[in-house]
């Protein structure tokens, strides 16, 4: 990359975009700005495709509420959304009712939007990559499996002209999964998970500033010569700041050395100072622009074959004033 990259900053043990997951789950419904400042929009758009992390609360909303929320990500240049997951498992499990998906796979198809679907996901992932006995995990892993073998086997959303494909809604980083050990239990889990929800599902992943036992590229080695999957490399940059792409030439410089496609998720958001780093009490506000600016010229330079935004809801239609700004300001990022 030839834009110049600041010096890192001191190591922040923030585990990355997993703490907004956590933090999400709580938020409320917030109603969405109308886009008329974006009628003149012109030229390219500065993302191809946006996350949409669907809660429980969602259920809550009516097919109006969500055709405008659909309405808005088309307006604001993108194509295609990542439906985060289809379910969520753990102590009080739902699903998207298969109704609501079918609203939403025809709504998005008349606005000219696909859909990548994520597979269910499983909450107590992180508590059973903690934990201190060696049969959690790979009774974990046996479990989620067999759980996204069968979604995808039984789901019909293959059929429908819009969908993009499967997404796997785990988060890999070289914290938990850098010892050989632990690549061992990975590996045969994405290669089943892989070829049941074929062809190539997408699975992001993250450097983590946790202290790690390998690297970032070499878990993406391991993976890549076994596994048929598609990269979407978190940024890191709404926790670690813009410094964090330095972190990530490595996999950035493997990726492009083994021409393997990969998609860049860019995070809008910037994180608030907060009382603890395990992101229990994590505080975020949209990202400012020139921020932004600087951060897509880095992304555009590193070889993804597309940008994705984490995302448009609710750090651009949201309704905080600093969501206000950056949608005000949208047009000036194409």
């Amino acid at each position: 990359m030839s834009q110049p990259i600041p010096a890192l900053s001191h190591p922040c043990p923030a585990p990355g975009r997993r703490r907004l997951l956590r933090a999400a789950a709580g938020w409320p419904l917030l109603p969405l700005l109308p886009l008329f400042p974006l009628a003149a929009c012109t030229g390219q758009p500065a993302f191809a495709s946006t996350f949409l992390q669907v809660w429980r609360s969602h259920l809550e909303l009516g097919q109006a509420q969500w055709h405008q929320r659909l309405k808005a990500v088309r307006a604001l240049g993108c194509g295609e959304i990542v439906i985060q997951w289809a379910a969520v498992d753990g102590e009080q499990p739902w699903q998207i009712p298969d109704a609501l998906l079918d609203f939403l796979f025809d709504d998005a198809g008349q606005l000219g939007l696909g859909i990548r679907l994520g597979l269910p996901y499983d909450e107590r992932w992180w508590q059973a990559l903690g934990a201190p006995d060696d049969a959690t995990l790979p009774r974990f892993l046996a479990r989620t499996r067999a759980r996204s073998l069968t979604y995808a086997e039984q789901a019909r959303w293959p059929g429908r002209s819009n969908f993009r494909g499967w997404y796997i809604p785990y988060e890999l980083e070289q914290h938990n999964w850098g010892t050989p050990q632990r690549q061992a239990l990975l590996v045969p889990w994405l290669q089943s998970i892989a070829a049941g929800a074929a062809p190539r599902p997408a699975i992001s992943t993250y450097y983590s500033r946790l202290p790690s036992p390998g690297t970032l590229e070499g878990l993406w080695a391991a993976i890549l010569g076994q596994v048929a999957v598609r990269p979407m490399i978190q940024d890191g940059v709404g926790v670690a700041g813009l410094d964090n792409y330095r972190a990530l030439a490595p996999l950035l410089a493997l990726l492009r050395e083994r021409k393997t496609s990969f998609d860049l998720i860019v995070e809008l958001f910037q994180e608030l100072p907060s009382e603890r780093q395990d992101g229990t009490t994590f505080k975020a506000v949209s990202a400012d622009l020139p921020r932004l600016r600087q951060q897509l010229a880095i992304a555009r330079q590193t070889g993804a074959r597309q940008l994705v935004a984490f995302a448009l809801d609710p750090w651009v239609i949201g309704e905080s004033p600093q969501a206000r700004q950056l949608l005000e300001a949208w047009r000036e990022l194409g």
